[in-house]
């Protein structure tokens, strides 16, 4: 019974040990991406150097076309930059089939104070790629509004696309009163977006990302 005990121990060591490496190896990317763009990233709409476009990036819109709350914040946040003259126009990108998301996220901006005729949409801007693809046949330099969280990767996509970014994170801002209904729910939250991120970036090094992503370009063509 002793000797099976250990036998036990050091095979639960050893799946615990590879975890972490498998862990570590997972968030390296993410972890270098959040170093390379520290400085480049900003939490105060008074700081942050003013450009000519703010791209909005799209997410959940709900049936009834109300913004939830971490496309809301996105939408606030491009607001802001315009209203403290900031940037002068917003390039607002979405899954347009997902209940109007872009249209949703321009009416929404419309409704508080944004000239219809400084809003670009995107309405295929069906991941964050899609997104920085289409903005630069508008534009080469943008701040780039999102979460802090996707923030790291979206810049490296963006850049990769040959724009020149700055990134607000749109999370710090204090646009939304909670971000859960308590502590256990913000904590899986967070920990499920990190993971996610860190894999998703991974993806997008090894070129997986551009692979699986071509439904925006299949649309296109049908156009």
């Amino acid at each position: 019974m002793f000797f099976a005990n250990r036998v036990f121990i050091r095979r639960l060591t050893n799946w615990g040990l590879l975890f972490c490496i498998l862990l570590i190896i997972l968030f390296i990317p993410k972890v270098r991406l959040q170093a390379k763009y520290k400085d480049k990233i900003y939490d105060q709409i008074e700081v942050v150097p003013a450009q000519e476009f703010a791209v909005v990036f799209g997410a959940w819109v709900n049936e009834d076309h109300s913004l939830s709350d971490v496309t809301r914040e996105r939408v606030e946040a491009g607001i802001q930059l315009y209203k403290l003259g900031k940037v002068e126009k917003l390039f607002i990108s979405g899954d347009n089939r997902s209940n109007q998301q872009a249209e949703a996220m321009a009416r929404y901006a419309v409704m508080n104070g944004i000239n219809p005729n400084d809003i670009i949409m995107d309405k295929l801007g069906i991941d964050t790629n899609d997104t920085c693809k289409h903005f630069v046949k508008t534009g080469k330099k943008a701040i780039l509004v999102t979460q802090g969280y996707h923030l790291p990767r979206t810049m490296l996509m963006c850049e990769t696309s040959g724009i020149n970014v700055l990134g607000l994170a749109a999370d710090k801002l204090d646009i939304l009163s909670r971000r859960g209904d308590n502590a256990v729910q913000i904590y899986a939250i967070r920990t499920w977006r990190s993971a996610r991120e860190a894999a998703l970036t991974w993806f997008f090094l090894l070129g997986i990302y551009d692979r699986l992503s071509t439904e925006a370009e299949a649309l296109e063509k049908t156009k």
